[in-house]
């Protein structure tokens, strides 16, 4: 009986996703069929994929992209919306600049754009432990502001692991050195014992010779203890060294993200939830979250550098690595250590900045330059328009989504080495070649582009898109009206840490894909600027950084042998607490201004402008429809 028992657990646990993917449709099923004859069955359907949705997004017993699909299902089913209105939804603004933000690092990655910079940027600051950190970390979170954090992670680790190869060669060679001086020290007693022999004339060693065997012995016992003590801390020392720069490198990569509005899914799904809910609002662009994002990723970046510097290297290399010795031959190397060497050779592989690279290198700067001055908002013009490139066209018909199609729409006929015809003929060129391939080809796009984001951007999107449709979001913005006495500052914070620790747990676009909505609607509710919930809930989903599963680019650092899972989260749990403390200081100072949240806009007033009396009416009524089902 206990062996069937433990069978039946067993295979429970290893099927839970099927039972979860099963179970969960059947046991929140009398939700819409309860209400279906009601006025609120809509509100009931809608609440119902939302729940589904959540909890697969949670367990992922289905793909995230695949999940992300659901809407198209169950929403023309359940009678929300027709699948027409429904696809609309994965072909948004928003979801095309992910697309060309994707297509553009393509490119980068395509012809090691991003692997020049890394090294390039390690040359620059230098391969001491609490530099080779800082450089690191530096180039990590400049490319995942522009690549993936994961495909930033991917190329980023390698060349870690090849430096803490040379940092190993260092501290082999440290120990050597220790050895050669202890060995001189030794002799130089040995010849100082023997001349004070000569004036040794009490105790128990009253020979030359019994001196000279006791000066041998202690001699031997501090070799060996220069020999072995200071290899083995620092052996010691450069495996924290290790794990500082892997840890590093994989937080980099999440907080890189925060800084720009293509940085992470997380930022444009925000920006969908904007466009959905609140449809008369200007939305955020590049510029405008740029302004908010940078600054706050800056600060994050520099704490978080400061707080494993102190974890991992030690309070000595902390405030100066010459004023300890034990460290001392780690800190002192630069340019004739062995890791510097390693990035130097790899740097020197990469060859003089070939012509790939620059094409991508001033479409890239062309892009952000065009992103930047699109719509400079706080330049106001005659008749209310802002200033930027974009004035010259029709107001509101240009947007980022353009402006990075624009760019690297060329990159695809555009020619990876420079002509060679007429008057650009090489004078080794004998005959004339065959057309150059293009910096960018559709096979190689289509190979690595995450085609998974999209569907699940969408989703998020159809889901926000139902939830206003359908009703709910006038019943949560009811519900929410209780909330209206909480102080706001406590609200976000409350807001963050959650979201935050969540995110741990669960993928942050899933997070945020169902959060988001919410907030909106509450912000919406309690009459708050729907922007002061909004953007720091979305940076706070970048704050994964305790357990493997909260996103690839952790999982990718664990799958290391130096990184146990305990050494995360010890580590990411108070970098955590950091992320939450700064976002909120950050949007309680300059970014009241930036996004002026001391008012509340005409688009984001909604409920707040809502009869009470009608208010009242829709409550009673949804109260009565809830004692007496089937009326």
């Amino acid at each position: 009986m206990a062996n069937g028992t433990s069978g039946i657990c067993n295979g429970l646990v290893r099927f839970w996703k099927s039972i979860a993917l099963l179970v969960t449709p059947a046991i929140f099923s009398p939700l819409p069929i309860y209400f279906a004859t009601t006025e609120h069955s809509k509100v009931a359907a809608c609440g119902y994929v939302v729940i589904i949705m959540a909890v697969y997004w949670a367990t992922e017993v289905l793909p995230l992209a695949v999940t992300g699909l659901l809407p198209i299902v169950l929403f023309p089913m359940l009678g929300i919306l027709s699948a027409k209105t429904v696809s609309i939804n994965y072909a948004q603004n928003a979801t095309f600049l992910l697309v060309g933000s994707l297509i553009f690092a393509i490119a980068i990655e395509r012809w090691n754009l991003h692997k020049r910079i890394a090294l390039r940027v390690l040359l620059a600051v230098g391969v001491e432990p609490k530099r080779l950190l800082l450089g690191m970390m530096s180039a990590t979170a400049f490319l995942s502001m522009w690549i993936s954090n994961t495909a930033t992670t991917a190329m980023m680790i390698p060349t870690a692991e090849t430096i803490i190869s040379g940092l190993s060669y260092d501290v082999e060679a440290d120990r050597q050195e220790k050895h050669v001086q202890a060995k001189k020290i030794s002799l130089s007693n040995e010849k100082t014992g023997l001349l004070s022999a000569r004036t040794y004339g009490k105790g128990p060693y009253r020979t030359p010779e019994d001196l000279v065997r006791i000066v041998e012995h202690d001699d031997a016992e501090d070799t060996y203890e220069d020999e072995e003590g200071p290899s083995d801390r620092s052996a010691e020392q450069a495996d924290k060294i290790a794990k500082g720069l892997l840890l590093g490198t994989c937080y980099a990569a999440n907080i890189g993200g925060m800084a720009t509005l293509t940085g992470s899914s997380t930022n444009l799904l925000a920006v969908e939830v904007i466009e959905a809910i609140f449809p008369k609002s200007n939305g955020i662009d590049f510029a405008t979250w740029f302004s908010f994002g940078f600054p706050t990723m800056v600060l994050i970046l520099i704490l978080a550098y400061f707080y494993l510097q102190w974890l991992f290297l030690g309070c000595s290399c902390l405030l100066g690595c010459m004023k300890r010795e034990r460290c001392r031959g780690l800190c002192q190397r630069n340019q004739s250590s062995a890791a510097y060497q390693v990035v130097q050779k790899q740097y020197k592989e990469l060859g003089p900045l070939s012509f790939p690279e620059k094409v991508v290198l001033f479409h890239f700067v062309l892009l952000v330059l065009l992103w930047f001055f699109r719509d400079m908002r706080f330049v106001h013009l005659e008749n209310d328009r802002a200033a930027g490139w974009t004035y010259f066209f029709r107001r509101g018909y240009v947007t980022d989504t353009s402006t990075v199609m624009l760019v690297i729409i060329p990159l695809f006929f555009w020619p990876s080495r420079p002509p060679s015809f007429l008057c650009c003929r090489n004078n080794e060129d004998a005959q004339s070649s065959e057309p150059a391939p293009p910096i960018l080809d559709w096979s190689t796009v289509s190979k690595k582009m995450q085609w998974g984001l999209v569907f699940l951007i969408g989703g998020g999107y159809a889901l926000a898109d139902g939830i206003k449709v359908s009703g709910l979001s006038s019943m949560m913005g009811r519900l929410f009206k209780s909330a209206s006495g909480f102080p706001p500052v406590a609200l976000v914070l409350t807001v963050t840490t959650i979201v935050s620790f969540t995110t741990e747990l669960v993928s942050n676009a899933p997070v945020a894909a169902i959060v988001l909505p919410i907030l909106a609607f509450l912000a919406e509710g309690i009459c708050m600027h729907p922007y002061y919930l909004l953007v720091p809930a979305t940076i706070s989903c970048s704050f994964a950084f305790m357990l493997p599963v909260a996103n690839p680019p952790n999982a990718i650092v664990v799958s290391c042998e130096r990184i146990q899972v305990y050494d995360m989260i010890k580590s990411g749990f108070l970098l955590n607490l950091i992320g939450i403390l700064v976002i909120n200081v950050a949007i309680n100072t300059y970014g009241f201004p930036l996004y002026d949240l001391d008012t509340l806009p005409s688009w984001g007033k909604g409920y707040c402008q809502h009869n009470l009396t009608t208010t009242m009416t829709s409550s009673s009524a949804l109260l009565n429809t809830t004692l007496t089902p089937g009326v």
